[in-house]
């Protein structure tokens, strides 16, 4: 990647790092819930931590533009123009980046950011789309996209927790 790709690929999408213990992923993948610790988060009775990790949080925006089409020449006399044209709305998807990090508790799944956190129950938790380096929320009509380290760890930790919810 060089310099001018910054320029010429506006939808890039970024690397996030990951600060999720490995031994902590080891424990999710061995289909055991890890519990971690954080003072970042209060947590209601009987609540405890399973994953924590940043995330990018994903705003799509619709963008209109307008599209100039004509020309232009010298007019009849000095110092006037003759235009000809018309515009042409345009549009088109650009995504704003909030970063943040993402808390999945036995309860909760919790975005912590400046702009765009949300504090989610698994009630209304509809569909998880996992990807290498995403996963997609859905909470009844609202998606949210999410770029993580690793989307499927995300999942098998919330596969776990519904199996656990579901026995009690």
């Amino acid at each position: 990647m060089g310099f001018l790709d910054a320029f010429f690929n506006k939808n890039q999408i970024p690397t996030v790092t990951t600060i999720l213990p490995d031994a902590a992923k080891k424990e999710i993948w061995a289909g055991r819930l890890p519990i971690l610790n954080t003072d970042n988060v209060f947590l209601k009775t009987g609540e405890k931590i399973h994953l924590i990790d940043k995330a990018i949080n994903l705003e799509e925006k619709r963008v209109k533009e307008a599209a100039h089409y004509g020309h232009s020449g010298p007019g009849l006399f000095k110092g006037t123009r003759y235009n000809v044209g018309r515009a042409k709305p345009v549009e088109h998807i650009e995504y704003v980046q909030h970063r943040g990090i993402l808390y999945i508790t036995n309860q909760r799944v919790i975005f912590q950011a400046k702009e765009w956190g949300f504090d989610k129950t698994y009630k209304y938790l509809t569909a998880i789309t996992p990807y290498s380096n995403a996963i997609e929320f859905q909470f009844g009509n609202k998606t949210y996209q999410m770029i993580v380290n690793d989307g499927s760890t995300i999942y098998q930790a919330l596969q776990l927790i519904k199996k656990r919810r579901s026995i009690y």
